[in-house]
C-alpha cells in the first residue's frame, strides 16, 4: 500500500564502487578471474549487503501506514487545546452545534469545555457531570443532551453557561442506566439513543420521558458506541470487535459484522495481539469507515500498543475479512483514540493518554490533504 523504502533498480552504487561496471567488456576471461580472487572480500561484502536488504524486507513485510509513507490522502493537525490554555484529562468526544459552538467532553476533569468557533478560547461549563463521555445538541427542542456517566443517568439542559438542568433520567422505558455512554440524534426523525455498555441495552426516546423505548442488542460483551449514518444506526462492540447494525428497531432486527481475529481472546481493552480490535468507535467519512480501539500500554503487556488502533476499510465485510488499512501512525504512539465525529466535511478524532492523563491529551482534525 505504501510507497515504502523499496530500492531504486536502477543503481548499483556499492557495485561501481568496487568499479565492476566500468569494467572494459573486452578484459580477457583470465583477468576477469584475478579481479575476482583479488577482490574475493569485497564482493561477498556486495553480496551479503544485497542479501541482507532482501532478508530485512521477508521478515518485516510492507511497511506499516503511516501519513508520510503511506499514500493516504490525509492530513491530520491539533484541532484542540492547540493554543488554547485549557488542559484537557481523558477528552472523549467533540460535538458540534448550534451555530458556531463546539463543546468537548473532558471526562476526567468532570467538565464540558465550550466555545463559539475555532478563534475564540474554551470555557468551563457549570453543568454539574462525572465522568461524562458524549453530547449531542437537538434543535427539535433546542436542548442539550449528555450521558453522565458516572451518576447513571442522562440530563437535558439548555444552556452550557448556567448550571441549570432541564431534565434528566436514571431510568428508559424502565431499564435502570448503568454508565450510559454514547448518545447520538437523528435529527431527521427526531430521535435520541444511548446505550448501556455492559448489558447491550440501547435505548430510543425523543426526549426525557418521551415516546421511550429499548432493546438488546447481540454485542457479546462491552461496548461503548453509537454511530448514526446515511439513515442507519449501527452499536459498535468493543469486547468482541463487533459492529451491529440495527435494521428494524421494532422486530427488532440486526446484521453483525464481526471483524477478523486471529487471537480467539476479547476484552474491554487490549492490543492486536492480545485481543484482536476493541472498537471504541466506527464512523463513515468519504467513502471509508474510520475505527478507533482501545489500545493502552497497560492492557498491551509486552506486545505492540499501536498497531492497528486507528484503522480505516471500505465496507463493513472488509472489517471482517480484515481487509483494512492501518492508519496508527499517523496518531502519536501511545496514545488512545476514542469517538470521532464528522462535520462539515472534516473528521475529529478525540485522543488520550490512558497512562498518564493530560499528556498529549487533545482532539484532532483529519482532512483530504491538498494535492
Amino acid at each position: 500500500m505504501g510507497t515504502g523504502n523499496g530500492r531504486n533498480g536502477g543503481s548499483f552504487s556499492q557495485v561501481q564502487k568496487l568499479g565492476i561496471s566500468n569494467a572494459s567488456t573486452g578484459v580477457a576471461f583470465t583477468h576477469i578471474g584475478k579481479f575476482i580472487l583479488k577482490n574475493t572480500e569485497r564482493l561477498l561484502y556486495v553480496l551479503a549487503f544485497f542479501i541482507s536488504g532482501i532478508f530485512s524486507e521477508a521478515q518485516n513485510g510492507p511497511p506499516k501506514s503511516s501519513a508520510g509513507r503511506l499514500s493516504v490522502g490525509l492530513k491530520v493537525t491539533e484541532y484542540a487545546p492547540g493554543d488554547d490554555s485549557a488542559r484537557l484529562r481523558f477528552p472523549t468526544h467533540i460535538a458540534f452545534g448550534p451555530g458556531d459552538c463546539e463543546v468537548i467532553t473532558d471526562l476526567k476533569n468532570n467538565r464540558f469545555l465550550f466555545r463559539e468557533g475555532s478563534k475564540n478560547p474554551f470555557k468551563v461549563s457549570p453543568v454539574p457531570v462525572r465522568g461524562a463521555h458524549s453530547i449531542v445538541y437537538n434543535p427539535t427542542d433546542k436542548l442539550y443532551y449528555a450521558n453522565d456517566t458516572e451518576n447513571h443517568r442522562i440530563i437535558a439542559f439548555a444552556d452550557l453557561s448556567q448550571k441549570t438542568i432541564q431534565a434528566k433520567t436514571m431510568r428508559i422505558a424502565g431499564i435502570p442506566l448503568n454508565r450510559p455512554h454514547d448518545v447520538v440524534l437523528d435529527s431527521a426523525a427526531g430521535w435520541i439513543y444511548a446505550i448501556n455498555p455492559k448489558s447491550g441495552h440501547v435505548f430510543r426516546f425523543t426526549g426525557i420521558g418521551k415516546n421511550e423505548s429499548a432493546i438488546k442488542v447481540p454485542l457479546q460483551g462491552y461496548a461503548r458506541a453509537l454511530t448514526f449514518t446515511d439513515g442507519k444506526l449501527y452499536v459498535i462492540g468493543s469486547a468482541k470487535g463487533r459492529i451491529v447494525e440495527i435494521v428494524d428497531w421494532d422486530t427488532p432486527t440486526f446484521k453483525i459484522y464481526d471483524s477478523y481475529d486471529s487471537t480467539g481472546r476479547q476484552g474491554s481493552a487490549g492490543s492486536w495481539a492480545t485481543t484482536g480490535l476493541v472498537l471504541n468507535d466506527a464512523e463513515f467519512y468519504k467513502g471509508y469507515w474510520y475505527a478507533s480501539s482501545f489500545f493502552t500500554k497497560f492492557h498491551a503487556k509486552d506486545s505492540d500498543y499501536d498497531e492497528n488502533k486507528f484503522i480505516r476499510f471500505k465496507t463493513l465485510d472488509d472489517l471482517n475479512k480484515g481487509k483494512w488499512t492501518d492508519l496508527s501512525e499517523m496518531l502519536p504512539s501511545g496514545m488512545t483514540p476514542y469517538y470521532l465525529t464528522v462535520n462539515q466535511g472534516k473528521l475529529y478524532l478525540a485522543i488520550f493518554n490512558h497512562e498518564v492523563p493530560g499528556k498529549g491529551d487533545s482532539i484532532l482534525q483529519i482532512t483530504p490533504r491538498l494535492r
